[in-house]
């Protein structure tokens, strides 16, 4: 089976809707306990988080597809005015996985950082999806920190603006 990648900048937001889609519904069935919030946002509303962040900075998206030009995976990257680098989305259909796919989108996107000059490199992983902790480990990507955030029932507000 051949796969092909394409990197572009932030154009290539448009072609990766339906996979991120696939993606938020994978992380809202894997949360423990945020299920609602994760999937309450929409690809517009990403799309658009995303290129504001491209304004400040360079972004590099690189799709996977297969023999029939069908894009089976991608990988956002973004590197920040600090020189700060992120893999800020990366999903590879589920026919797709344990191909080499992930490896190589993220061996490309390393490689797009390395040569700009990053002097850091970071990505978030969701709680409930620890399994991809070994993935990205192979790239050294290990565990730093975690942080806490309030789930708030249905219906509950943000709390007081009352400083403690």
């Amino acid at each position: 089976m051949r796969i092909t990648y394409d990197a572009m900048t932030e154009e290539g937001l448009y072609l990766i809707g339906p996979l991120w889609l696939e993606l938020r519904q994978m992380h809202g069935a894997r949360s423990m306990h945020f299920r609602r919030t994760l999937g309450s946002k929409s690809f517009e509303e990403r799309r658009e988080e995303l290129l504001e962040k491209a304004s400040g900075g360079l972004m590099r998206v690189e799709l996977a597809r297969d023999e029939g030009a069908r894009v089976i995976g991608y990988c956002v990257s973004s590197i920040a005015p600090d020189m700060t680098g992120e893999v800020d989305s990366i999903f590879i259909t589920a026919a797709y996985r344990r191909m080499g796919v992930g490896t190589a989108l993220m061996k490309n996107a390393m490689g797009w950082m390395e040569a700009l000059g990053v002097k850091r490199k970071v990505l978030l992983a969701i709680v409930g999806n620890e399994e991809v902790h070994s993935f990205y480990a192979r790239f050294g990507f290990l565990p730093k920190s975690v942080i806490l955030e309030q789930a708030l029932a249905p219906g509950e507000g943000q709390g007081s603006d009352k400083p403690i």
